[in-house]
């Protein structure tokens, strides 16, 4: 199978992938027939079958199935006639399935290329496109119609116009997953569509559109490679700490939770703990005049999380305890917090100065993600209330310009991270380890 890591194309099928057409099918089937003064005398869910097939062909098909016996127009008159119909009824009622724009968004994002393949008309896929209004979404889209291809000839296109990027195929019918395995492609079957039991021969399957974000995740390959060096450095029996570590905005909080969540589903126990749970009351994080100064040297409890939860870790005590920590708004320590860790656990520690001499000792692999001081601001805008937006000229970034000139990341970490564009993250410089 071919690893999702590799793939920088993703190719889409439309009907029962990206849009569940029957309903507006049906519609315009039934508009049609009222016109001509027919009944209806099929339920939706008997046409399934031709849903994702060629409508090229007439013969044994959707039209055919649908027109009466008595009929005075012929099954290709019949199809213009219902064919008429679709424009106006799309753009009254076509939706695509849940998360489907905002995954093509994302994925974008996220530096894949994107390209929509049908085997049904030009005219079909353009009322398509333009009645769900994600044209802009794809690099290219190209139907069977256009050029008489088969689906693995048009994947074989697509990928050489693309310089033949290694590529995803995601479809619902078994037509798409052959497409897939004829052109070497990681095919990816949606449950979801047209297709019955039939993308289950896939190599991936996917419940929801927006499960592709799980596959196609530019972070997986960094985790991959995290996970890997820990292998390298941990000592059996005893807990390692992972320090995630970037100036504000740098991303941290959410790179830490996604990669626990990688390290759980690859069978390690976790303990995740955040260095603002450990910030000191009011009284003395303000106690000097110097802004800068205040918020590297007396925000956080430094001693408190040595003492609790660091110190243990490094001699290798088993941990159960439970901490009552700072509410940041009410400035009053009521949040309960709780750590389990024994001498399995992998412990993810992130927050701002965190490889400070007090604090560095107790770390084992440290990875900083770096972005731009102009992007922290940035994404304070985006972020934070006005009041705090306005002290990062004269607190937060003179404070971390402060602590990067006395503890370089190229001198004291392990991995570091171009952050970013956090939906395409990429390794800048890895220290190398023996073992």
């Amino acid at each position: 199978m071919i690893n999702p890591n590799d793939v920088n194309l993703i190719i889409f099928d439309m009907d029962g992938t990206i849009i569940p057409s029957l309903p507006a099918v049906y519609e315009s089937i039934k508009r049609a027939f009222s016109k001509l003064g027919w009944p209806v005398t099929f339920r939706p869910e008997e046409i399934n079958q031709f849903f994702g097939v060629t409508t090229s062909s007439t013969a044994g098909g959707l039209y055919e199935f649908i027109t009466p016996p008595e009929r005075h127009l012929s099954i290709p008159e019949v199809r213009e006639k219902v064919r008429a119909e679709y424009e106006e009824t799309f753009h009254d009622m076509a939706q695509s399935y849940p998360g489907v724009k905002e995954t093509l968004a994302a994925l974008r994002k996220r530096g894949y290329k994107l390209a929509q393949y049908t085997n049904a008309s030009t005219m079909y896929l353009n009322i398509v496109m333009s009645s769900l209004n994600i044209r802009g979404h794809f690099d290219y889209i190209e139907c069977i119609q256009d050029n008489n291809l088969t689906k693995p000839e048009l994947v074989s296109k697509i990928r050489e116009k693309f310089g033949s990027m290694t590529a995803a195929v995601v479809g619902d019918r078994s037509h798409d997953i052959e497409a897939a395995r004829k052109t070497g492609a990681l095919s990816i079957g949606v449950l979801y569509g047209y297709g019955g039991e039939e993308p289950n021969q896939a190599d991936i399957t996917i419940s929801k559109f927006d499960e592709l974000l799980n596959i196609f995740d530019r972070r997986l390959v960094i985790f991959e490679t995290i996970a890997r060096e820990v292998e390298k450095m941990k000592q059996k029996e005893k807990a390692f700490v992972i320090g995630i570590n970037g100036i504000d905005g740098a991303g941290k909080t959410e790179f830490a939770a996604s990669l626990e969540t990688y390290l759980k589903a690859a069978g390690y126990k976790t303990q995740l703990i955040h260095l603002d749970d450990f910030h000191n009351s009011k009284m003395i994080r303000y106690a000097g005049e110097d802004e800068a100064d205040n918020y590297y040297i007396k925000s956080f409890d430094i001693n408190l999380i040595v003492e609790k939860l660091l110190s243990p870790i490094k001699e290798n005590k088993p941990l159960s305890l439970k901490l009552k920590v700072l509410n940041l708004d009410s400035d009053k320590y009521e949040v309960d917090r709780e750590y389990q860790i024994d001498r399995s656990t992998i412990v993810i520690f992130e927050g701002v100065f965190l490889f400070r001499k007090e604090l560095a000792p107790y770390i084992d692999y440290k990875i900083f993600l770096d972005i731009p001081l102009e992007e922290s601001k940035r994404r304070a805008i985006i972020r934070d209330p006005e009041a705090i937006v306005k002290k990062y000229d004269v607190k937060y970034l003179p404070a971390q310009v402060k602590y990067l000139e006395k503890y370089p990341p190229t001198k004291v970490t392990d991995i570091i991270i171009n952050n970013t564009n956090w939906e395409h993250p990429g390794i800048k410089y890895i220290r190398k380890t023996s073992k």
